[in-house]
């Protein structure tokens, strides 16, 4: 705490001397160099370039700003994104708010994309040329409309009282930050839970799966910063330098990087800013022992560059323990560190370059179990073993932005790197408290490299359309050692004790390609493709150190699949604001090997890729001068050869295989309303129906069951407040969530029923009028809820449950 006064200290001082700088009237260089900063802003930035001519979106909107009305700036050329529909409200210079700027005043902030029509683009999206989702810096609570690789693209927003920063929570599928009550209603079709600290599980529309196998590729991808993330024990983390979150549902692949088929999860952390030094800091304090400090602090380096440090350091007391060791479970001490820095090669060239470090620590899950040995108490295990978990996560980026009159050229170059560990009991009650059986404790330890090439290249947009072309190229090694013994019910004898030492090497290849074609009254036709061409290779030492028989080594497996996967939507506006949608996707999920296979034949024999045909039917509305939006739509899936986890009661192996055939009927509707210039609302709901519709291997016939992981029936709504007084601003936050009963595995086993639960959370404090520091309170998880997590039947019944109710205050300052 002393090291970070001192440092608010020290940013204060380098505020003060800017302010003293303010103060006096700008000489005529100074007013120079100011507009020669923004003219190069402007021509680094597409969507100001394309503002700045005249009628840049003249066929569309006749060159006016959708988003509302407002007084724009003219010392500051963001506020020709406007003019483009880039943002309701443009981020203003620091120079241009000390002269007065009040920038746009409209009311919801978010524009159209087609999502899955790139020829919305030119009416208001803010859609980069390269193909990503530009971020509007002014996004109000909801969901942002704009292009993703399909219609089905949606961002978790938020309003400035809620949370423009956040860390990713694997216990409540959605941003949330310490020192706030949530980011409202968290998106209808995201679920994330977890099995243990190193397996979350996420699942979009149903779609998920919980393979911990080296080399197994997942329906559902996490993006950060446009690099892939390919290890699910490496997708839980915190960023305090957040941009945005978007959920992208369906299959994708045409516009970017790596394919899946259930959708992606895509976060953006805020980028350097070469206009001049800012930094924010942040203290939080709350029960629990909650304590966190974060911090940026952004630097200019020169007319053309910037560096951008970021920080955040967490610690936590355990909210479980295990009452046969005394030890603590489910604490958190975390640490994270990023740096990116920004500059101007040559004056159609940038270069992003990031790095970026973390390191977790904890006493491991509370399992707790409700038959044997239980105290009746959900936040005590009765386990008697040293759990822990640890995780390294590091890695750099490269990102060059090439523009051109002919076009733009993106390349993205990333290497990622992991290590985790993690000591668990598999099952709920130790073997003191056993009678039959024996407890089985796990090591499970990975480590993960990546290397990633991405290029695209992005047209000029045409008034007859558009078009996105890219290569994408992945490498990534994977080693782990899943150690397993069994200690005897009563004696703790050693029943078992194996090692599996797993290696995979998997290369990825694929050329991608999505065009937008402007037809006549109001219809656009995207058309787009991927080919992709995996190929895959293993190994495995599996030792048996108590029956040398059964110990094997399979080395030098090989497989590899390839797939074309198309997509076409159809997109009509028959006014400004009101974009109907038809889409059809396919998607394509690699095959692999059972790594974790406990005999030759089993390892040898490959599981097929899975396929999913996504048919969509949609709509995105603005209303009432943009001050209400309804997003709704209707979606089927159609899933081959889907990949799961089946215990075969033939052979007593745990493989995964192809089950067959699945189908996933659903719908969502979405709603928010600015009822006042200082309240935002929003809704959502969502209706999901998925079936194994042929799912028979050896005697197991789970034909006709849902699907696992797959709530039938989601809400929420959120209200956030931004009141002016006359010192400044009341802030405040609320949110409520719903989720219905479901069920975490495909034999539908009402042992591993999860019941319906909702959580609500609350925030509330003030802000200065200039908005340079906050001081709130934060209740989350209002009614202490208890929620599971996920249940276990392994010898006997257990349960994990999700945070109680946790509450504190958070000071955040800005300089």
């Amino acid at each position: 705490m002393r090291a970070a006064y001192r440092i608010l200290r020290v940013l204060s001082s380098y505020r003060a001397a800017a302010r003293q700088r303010a103060a006096r009237p700008l000489t005529r260089k100074e007013k120079h160099d100011d507009v020669s900063k923004t003219a190069r802003r402007t021509m680094r930035n597409p969507v100001l370039r394309r503002a700045a001519r005249p009628n840049a979106n003249a066929r569309h909107t006749g060159g006016r700003p959708e988003g509302g009305a407002g007084p724009l700036c003219s010392a500051d050329r963001r506020a020709a994104a406007v003019s483009a529909g880039r943002c309701a409200r443009p981020k203003q210079s620091r120079r241009a708010r000390r002269n007065g700027c009040r920038g746009c005043t409209a009311g919801t902030a978010g524009r159209y994309g087609a999502d899955g029509t790139q020829g919305w683009q030119q009416r208001g999206t803010d859609l980069s040329r390269s193909g990503r989702r530009r971020h509007c810096p002014c996004r109000r609570n909801g969901t942002d409309l704009r292009d993703g690789d399909g219609p089905e693209a949606h961002a978790i927003g938020a309003s400035r009282a809620d949370c423009h920063d956040g860390d990713v929570r694997q216990d409540t599928g959605r941003a949330s930050r310490a020192g706030t009550a949530g980011c409202g209603p968290p998106d209808p079709g995201l679920l994330v839970s977890a099995f243990s600290q190193a397996n979350p599980t996420i699942a979009i529309r149903g779609i998920s799966n919980t393979f911990s196998q080296i080399g197994v590729n997942k329906p559902v991808g996490i993006f950060v910063d446009d690099v892939f993330i390919p290890r699910n024990s490496a997708a839980s983390f915190e960023l305090f330098d957040l941009e945005s979150i978007a959920v992208l549902k369906g299959p994708q692949g045409t516009l970017f990087g790596r394919n899946v088929t259930g959708g992606a999860i895509v976060i953006n952390t805020r980028q350097p800013d070469p206009d001049g030094f800012s930094a924010e800091a942040e203290l939080s304090a709350g029960n629990h022992g909650e304590k966190q400090v974060r911090g940026i602090v952004n630097v200019q380096l020169g007319d053309v560059t910037a560096l951008k440090l970021s920080t955040s350091l967490r610690q936590r007391d355990g909210l479980g323990r295990d009452r046969l060791t005394g030890r603590e479970q489910d604490d958190i001490d975390s640490q994270n560190f990023r740096a990116q820095i920004m500059t101007r090669i040559a004056p159609q060239l940038t270069a992003t370059l990031s790095a970026d470090y973390s390191d977790d620590r904890n006493g491991g899950r509370t399992l707790s179990s409700d038959t044997l040995g239980d105290d009746g108490d959900t936040r005590t295990s009765e386990l008697g073993v040293e759990q822990r978990y640890a995780r390294i996560i590091s890695g750099a980026s490269a990102k060059l932005v090439w523009r051109l009159p002919a076009g733009e050229v993106t390349s993205v170059t990333a290497y990622r790197k992991s290590q985790s560990g993690e000591d668990y009991s598999g099952v709920g009650a130790s073997y003191t408290l056993l009678t039959a059986g024996s407890q089985s404790i796990t090591r499970d330890a990975d480590q993960i490299g990546t290397f990633s090439q991405e290029l695209r290249y992005a047209s000029p947009k045409w008034a007859s359309g558009d078009f996105v072309a890219g290569l994408y190229y992945a490498n990534e090694n994977g080693d782990r050692q899943l150690a397993t013994r069994g200690l005897a019910a009563r004696t703790g004898a050693l029943t078992g004790s194996t090692l599996a030492e797993q290696s995979v090497a998997s290369r990825s290849v694929a050329i991608f390609a999505d065009g937008v074609l402007h037809l006549p009254a109001g219809f656009d036709m995207t058309l787009g493709a991927r080919y992709t061409r995996d190929r895959k290779e293993a190994s495995l030492l599996r030792t048996d150190l108590l029956r040398s028989a059964n110990t094997f080594a399979v080395n030098g497996l090989s497989e590899e699949w390839s797939e074309l996967t198309p997509r076409a939507v159809l997109g009509w506006t028959p006014r400004p604001n009101l974009l109907a949608y038809l889409s059809v996707a396919r998607g394509f999920t690699s095959g692999g090997f059972n790594a974790d296979a406990s005999s030759v034949a089993a390892f040898r024999k490959p599981f097929d890729p899975e396929t999913v045909n996504n048919f969509e039917l949609g709509m995105k509305s603005q209303w009432l001068q943009n001050r209400l939006r309804i997003n709704a739509s209707l979606f089927r899936m159609k899933y081959s050869d889907k990949q799961e986890l089946v215990n075969n009661t033939l052979t007593g192996i745990l493989s995964i295989v192809n089950a067959g055939k699945a189908t996933v009927d659903g719908s969502e509707l979405e709603v928010a309303w600015k009822a006042a210039s200082w309240l935002d609302l929003s809704a959502n709901a969502a209706w999901l129906d998925g079936r194994y519709d042929s799912f028979v291997v050896g005697t197991v016939n789970n034909s006709g069951n849902p699907l696992s992981n797959s709530p039938r029936r989601q809400a929420g709504v959120a209200a956030s407040v931004t009141y002016p007084v006359s010192f400044g601003y009341l802030v405040g936050a609320a949110s409520y969530a719903w989720k219905d009963s479901y069920n975490t595995g495909a034999a539908n086993d009402p042992n591993l029923q999860l019941p319906a639960y909702g959580l609500a959370n609350l925030s509330a404090g003030v802000e200065s009028l200039d908005r340079r520091w906050r001081l709130l309170a934060w209740v989350k998880n209002v009614g202490d809820t208890e929620y599971l997590l996920t249940r276990s039947t392994q010898v006997v019944r257990a349960r994990y449950v999700g945070e109680p109710r946790t509450f504190g205050v958070s000071l955040k300052a800005s300089f």
